[in-house]
C-alpha cells in the first residue's frame, strides 16, 4: 500500500513539523539521497579534503610539541594562506548548493503533486538558481555580521528573518529584492515560533551528526593513526569523514525550514485551503456529471 503523500502547503504547528519532517525524509529518503549525492557529493568532498589538509597543517606544531619538538607559533601569514580562503570559499559555495539542492528538490516534490523528483530535475533547477544565490548569500552574511557587530540582537533578527529565503527565490521564482521583503512579510507575528523551532531543529541535527559522525571518524581515524603514525593525517581523515557525515545530516534542517516557509505561506496567503476548496468543487462536478449518465 503507498504510503500518503506528503502536503507541503498546510499549517503546522511545532510539533507537526517535526513529525512531518521525518516523514518526508522517510518517504523520499532514496530519491532524496540520490539526488543529493549526485549533485553535492563531489564538492562535499572537495571541501572536506581542503578542510582536512588545512586543519592538519595549522594543527601539526601543537602536535609537534606533544611529541618533544619545540612549538613554533605560526603567523598571520601561514594561519589565512591560500588553503584557509579556498577552504573558506569552498564552504560557503557548499553551504549554499546543499540548501538549494533540498529546496529544489521539495519545490519539484510539490509542482508534481507529490511525485518523486529525478536527479535530471532537480539538477535542471539547481544551474538555474546556484549562481545569484551564493552571491546574495554572501551580502546577506555581511549583513547577519554586521547586525551582530553593531548590538547582536539585529544580527540574530536579520538571521532568523533570512532563513527561509532560499526556498522564497526557488520556490516562488523571485528576485532577490522581492524575496528579500518577503521574508520580513512572513516573518511577521511568527518571530518567536520560527526562532524556537529552528533552534531545536538545528539541535537535532547537530546531536545526530555530531554522534554518529564522531563514532564512524573514530574508527576511521585510529585506523589512520596505526597505518601512517601521523596525527595530522589523522586528524585530517576525522575531519573529511565528520564533515560528510555533518552535511548529510543537514537535510533535517533544511527539510524542516521548507515546511515552515509553506506554514508561514499558508498563514498569509491560503493557497493550499483554496486549492482543497477548488479540488472538492470540481469533485463534486464530476459525480454530478458521471451521475447524470
Amino acid at each position: 500500500m503507498d504510503q500518503q503523500k506528503i502536503e507541503l502547503r498546510k499549517i503546522r504547528d511545532f510539533g507537526e513539523n517535526i513529525n512531518s519532517t521525518f516523514q518526508f525524509i522517510k518517504q523520499e529518503l532514496k530519491p532524496l539521497l540520490k539526488s543529493f549525492f549526485a549533485i553535492t557529493g563531489i564538492v562535499i568532498l572537495i571541501t572536506g579534503v581542503v578542510g582536512a589538509f588545512y586543519q592538519a597543517d595549522a594543527m601539526s606544531g601543537i602536535f609537534n610539541a606533544f611529541k618533544g619538538i619545540q612549538y613554533k607559533p605560526k603567523g598571520f601569514g601561514e594561519i589565512f594562506n591560500f588553503t584557509y580562503f579556498l577552504f573558506l570559499l569552498l564552504s560557503i559555495f557548499n553551504f549554499v548548493l546543499i540548501n538549494v539542492t533540498i529546496a529544489c528538490y521539495v519545490k519539484i516534490y510539490g509542482n508534481k503533486a507529490g511525485v518523486s523528483p529525478t536527479i535530471e530535475e532537480v539538477w535542471n533547477e539547481v544551474v538555474r538558481y546556484i549562481i545569484p544565490i551564493f552571491f546574495y548569500t554572501v551580502v546577506l552574511s555581511v549583513l547577519i555580521i554586521i547586525g551582530c557587530l553593531l548590538c547582536l540582537v539585529p544580527g540574530i533578527y536579520l538571521a532568523i528573518v533570512f532563513v527561509p529565503i532560499n526556498y522564497v527565490m526557488i520556490i516562488e521564482d523571485a528576485s532577490f529584492g522581492t524575496a528579500f521583503n518577503r521574508c520580513f512579510t512572513l516573518i511577521k507575528e511568527n518571530f518567536w515560533l520560527s526562532f524556537g523551532l529552528y533552534i531545536v531543529v538545528y539541535l537535532i541535527y547537530s546531536v545526530s551528526s555530531g554522534v554518529i559522525g564522531l563514532a564512524i571518524s573514530a574508527v576511521a581515524g585510529l585506523i589512520a593513526y596505526f597505518t601512517t603514525k601521523d596525527i595530522g593525517s589523522t586528524v585530517g581523515v576525522v575531519t573529511g569523514f565528520l564533515s560528510i557525515f555533518q552535511h548529510l545530516f543537514y537535510i533535517i534542517f533544511s527539510i524542516s525550514i521548507g515546511l515552515h516557509y509553506y506554514n508561514l505561506v499558508e498563514q498569509k496567503d491560503g493557497e493550499g485551503l483554496l486549492s482543497r476548496i477548488e479540488s472538492l468543487g470540481s469533485d463534486n462536478d464530476q459525480s454530478s456529471t458521471e451521475e447524470q449518465f
